[in-house]
């Protein structure tokens, strides 16, 4: 029964954001890395050694490219219930609410898996032999890990501030995921894309680049890495949860 509430709500959340401007968001997501991609072979840039291309497209899909994708779609969990003036209606179904922030959940997790997927087969396309398909593979898995823990991270930040979410979420994003994640101490083990870079390094065996820059890609093992990214979407979507289930959200946009 609840999965088919969350399964309705995923429907009527994908059929309601297929509008012109979401589609051309969409889109332009889409093409930012094809277009550096297109631009460097453009330029005749040698196609080995295959590390830096790789590196290159990890840092703009799974990285950049998915994170731009889920602050539009993820972080806005409870802003838009309370700016359309239907979160009341919600709050009246402490179950029915639970359901609904699922919903949404998987809607953003659908909405970037399908542009990241997307521009990373057209990248791994033209970049020819610097590409292939054990990256191709490798890319995915990681948008997929990418897209689930980050929209659990942006859903939470979504929930607790729901008044200024873009800017808390942009702000924890350069200072964390993108500042903390490069500092060589014990906290950066603890953001997402630590563990991203080093689940590829892992599974492309870039033992060189791990070594040049080991406080970036890691050194601990692959079922650490996923074990840690498991256990960080798992607790930060309970903790989403139970922020909803016993927090009361005002039923209209206070400035």
């Amino acid at each position: 029964m609840i999965v088919r509430v969350i399964w309705e709500v995923v429907k009527f959340e994908l059929a309601r954001s297929l509008t012109f401007g979401r589609g051309m968001i969409w889109v332009l997501l889409v093409l930012f890395p094809i277009a550096l991609v297109g631009i460097l072979r453009g330029l005749d840039v040698p196609l080995e050694p295959v590390e830096p291309w790789g590196i290159m497209l990890y840092f703009l899909v799974p990285e950049v490219m998915c994170l731009l994708a889920l602050l539009l779609w993820a972080t806005p969990v409870i802003s838009t219930e309370i700016e359309g003036q239907t979160w009341g209606y919600l709050a009246l179904r402490p179950t029915g609410r639970l359901e609904v922030i699922l919903g949404k959940y998987f809607t953003a997790v659908i909405w970037s898996l399908a542009a990241t997927i997307c521009s990373t087969t057209i990248c791994i396309f033209l970049m020819g032999s610097a590409g292939g398909f054990r990256l191709w593979m490798v890319m995915v898995v990681l948008c997929i890990l990418s897209s689930f823990a980050h929209a659990s991270l942006y859903l939470l930040i979504g929930v607790v501030f729901h008044k200024r979410t873009i800017v808390t979420a942009v702000f924890y994003t350069g200072a964390v995921e993108y500042g903390l994640s490069f500092v060589p101490a014990v906290a950066n083990k603890m953001t997402i894309n630590y563990r991203l870079r080093g689940l590829l390094s892992n599974w492309m065996d870039w033992e060189e680049a791990r070594s040049a820059a080991e406080n970036v890609f890691g050194s601990e093992p692959s079922w650490m890495h996923l074990g840690v990214l498991v256990l960080m979407t798992s607790v930060l979507l309970v903790c989403t949860l139970a922020r909803v289930r016993w927090s009361e959200f005002p039923t209209q946009q206070v400035g």
